[in-house]
């Protein structure tokens, strides 16, 4: 019967290791497409206005 239990628990482990390095690629895959989406944006919005439009709005923004 300790057999059984030993192997249970260990299965269990297991299983739940892999469900949480599912849930790590995840978050890590999200985190990646986020970051890239907002260089794209950053890239964007330079090309549109240039690196002087871009200073002087950052500081509008932070400044107020």
């Amino acid at each position: 019967m300790e057999q059984v239990k030993t192997n249970t628990t260990v299965a269990t482990q297991a299983t739940s290791e892999g469900i949480a390095q599912v849930g790590m690629g995840i978050t890590l895959a999200s985190a990646g497409v986020i970051g890239l989406w907002g260089i794209t944006c950053f890239v964007s919005a330079l090309a549109q206005n240039g690196v002087l439009a871009m200073a002087k709005g950052w500081f509008m923004a932070v400044g107020g």
